[in-house]
């Protein structure tokens, strides 16, 4: 890690929020604030190199479930998730 990336780091957990919100951050909320589509955001998580939540398949079935952890998502992007205040 380069010098600025750990102090990024160090001020984001400065700031940390005390706590996150429950529940699931929508992917498509996830893709608008990363800028990108909601597609790369599955692909990443299902390949693990996004790490900001899990793609689990229950078995027998064909659909994918993501789960995106608000403070995984804050550790990686910087953004908050606060479903409250209709983000």
């Amino acid at each position: 890690m380069s010098r600025r990336q750990d102090l990024r780091i160090l001020a984001a957990y400065a700031n940390a929020p005390e706590q996150f919100p429950e529940g699931n951050v929508p992917v498509a909320y996830a893709a608008k604030k990363m800028g990108k589509d909601a597609c790369f955001i599955r692909a990443g998580i299902e390949a693990g190199w996004l790490p900001i939540g899990y793609a689990f398949r229950k078995p027998g079935s064909k659909k994918i479930n993501y789960y995106i952890s608000p403070k995984l998502f804050w550790e990686v992007t910087g953004v908050l998730y606060q479903p409250e205040k209709g983000a």
